[in-house]
């Protein structure tokens, strides 16, 4: 029988580890500042991923996820964790910081949301929702990529 409790600190330990040095081999080719164009990479990589949320394609968004997160948390874990009855509609993307050295960008997403219609109506009561989220985007490996937090 396997022991789940030893086997989370060492999970969390191989996290910990694989986004440090993910880290430490983006910032070597992160790009010193983000021009127009650049940013706009980053907008693009940001709304495609959001596109596959808004319909709740969870194998879609697994893809922009960082490779350090992946090689850790399969996609069935992942689904798992964030499977949603919500319909959700992307208002704005902006990106507000970049941090060069640590090669990590700030993104601010506008988003609409709403039960959808097979949910209870107790849930589909509380109508549209807006929200603003902040979102963490690594810089590795020539690409952008979701930073999702364990």
């Amino acid at each position: 029988m396997r022991n789940k409790s030893g086997a989370q600190p060492l999970t969390l330990w191989k996290t910990s580890f694989l986004v440090a040095f993910f880290g430490i081999l983006a910032a070597c080719s992160a790009p010193r500042e983000l021009n127009d164009s650049e940013k706009n990479v980053l907008i693009q990589r940001v709304t495609e991923r959001w596109r596959c949320l808004e319909r709740n394609d969870y194998a879609c968004a697994y893809e922009y996820l960082s490779p350090a997160y992946r090689d850790v948390f399969s996609y069935e874990m992942y689904r798992n964790r964030y499977f949603s009855a919500l319909e959700r509609r992307l208002t704005g993307v902006k990106v507000v910081a970049y941090d060069s050295g640590a090669a990590v960008a700030s993104v601010r997403v506008g988003v609409m949301s709403r039960p959808l219609k097979s949910t209870p109506s107790a849930s589909r009561a509380i109508g549209i929702t807006p929200t603003n989220l902040t979102e963490a985007w690594l810089w590795g490996n020539g690409e952008w990529w979701y930073a999702e937090n364990p």
